[in-house]
């Protein structure tokens, strides 16, 4: 059934990729070369709208019932609706993170999914939320859609980290026996396999196709965020909450560091710039396939050691959270050096 699910995803996906394009050429609906654009053609945005009907459909198909599917189904809908929205006409950001907002509201009020506790941080005992448990479950969840919207710089970047996260956490979902999260990694990870098909320069493509847009990347960072914080909490758990960190370092690690810079130049955190790590990797003569890999390369060593030491040495949350800020720290000061040599 596993395989079925994530084989039937990559074939509706496919099916959709190939008509909404011709479509969305039909329209004009492109995502347009600009000073901050690294394509040269205009290029439909419609991987997003394909992947969100691949895997509904296949929700459908199967009549899969899991545990608050509507609640999903209606916020990466909602979601969805804006991005391709924002896409075709750019949207304010307060309207943007009112959707996110509205998303995350879902998560904690519908389907009553929300970080709880943080673990054992400090060393003191575990750290629980209480009253603060759904704001900071919202902040969270809008933090986590941004940080895969804001690296959706080059080809394939944002949709192979999220492939990534998805495989890790699917990875988790079976060595503690939780269907529900692995049935919904393989779906999405089906998908997101069809669209790199016409995404990643392989096979000789010198450029991608289509793109993820604003659609795509957010909703591909909402339904991570549903996934770890779902596994993250409550007596079924299938990792520690630290490792939610560790599984989406380095989307988290470029965010907040953009964030950091804009503020710190008297400018707004959502101002767009090209001072991310997949512009930085590029000005020192790495192809886009090559940023690709590091930025991959990393964020697997990152989150693929801290899983391992969590489950096979037993390594505490509180080490674990020294060892994220230390390299969070280490980041910044690589970014914040290369910038300014720059």
């Amino acid at each position: 059934m596993p395989i079925i699910l994530f084989l039937t995803t990559l074939i509706l996906t496919l099916i959709f990729i190939r008509v909404l394009c011709p479509y969305a050429i039909k329209v004009g609906f492109f995502d347009r070369p600009g000073e901050r654009k690294q394509h040269e053609d205009p290029t439909p945005p419609i991987g997003g709208l394909a992947i969100f009907l691949g895997t509904l459909i296949t929700f459908l198909v199967y009549g899969i019932q899991l545990p608050h599917s509507r609640a999903l189904v209606l916020a990466i809908t909602l979601l969805v609706i804006v991005g391709a929205i924002d896409d075709h006409r750019t949207l304010s950001v307060r309207f943007r993170l009112g959707a996110q907002i509205c998303a995350g509201l879902i998560m904690t009020e519908f389907a009553d999914i929300k970080i709880t506790d943080l673990g054992d941080l400090f060393g003191h005992g575990i750290i629980h939320l209480g009253v603060f448990s759904v704001p900071l479950t919202i902040f969270a969840v809008v933090g986590g859609i941004n940080a895969f919207n804001m690296i959706d710089g080059i080809d394939g970047l944002s949709s192979s980290s999220a492939m990534l996260s998805l495989t890790l956490v699917a990875i988790l979902a079976a060595l503690f026996n939780n269907p529900v999260i692995l049935m919904i990694c393989l779906i999405f990870m089906g998908a997101i396999v069809a669209f790199l098909m016409f995404n990643l320069r392989v096979l000789g493509r010198k450029k991608a196709s289509i793109f993820l847009g604003d659609s795509g990347s957010t909703l591909l960072g909402y339904v991570i965020c549903w996934l770890v914080i779902s596994g993250s909490q409550g007596v079924d758990r299938i990792m520690h909450p630290i490792l939610v960190l560790w599984i989406i370092a380095l989307p988290l690690f470029d965010s907040i560091c953009i964030m950091m810079r804009r503020i710190s130049k008297g400018k707004s955190p959502f101002a767009p710039d090209r001072e991310h790590l997949h512009h930085v990797l590029p000005m020192k003569g790495y192809s886009v396939n090559q940023t690709l890999v590091i930025i991959l390369g990393i964020s697997l060593l990152l989150a693929g050691s801290a899983i391992i030491a969590s489950l096979y040495f037993a390594i505490g949350d509180t080490i674990l959270f020294i060892a994220f800020l230390i390299f969070f720290a280490l980041f910044y000061f690589f970014m914040h050096t290369t910038l300014r040599e720059d």
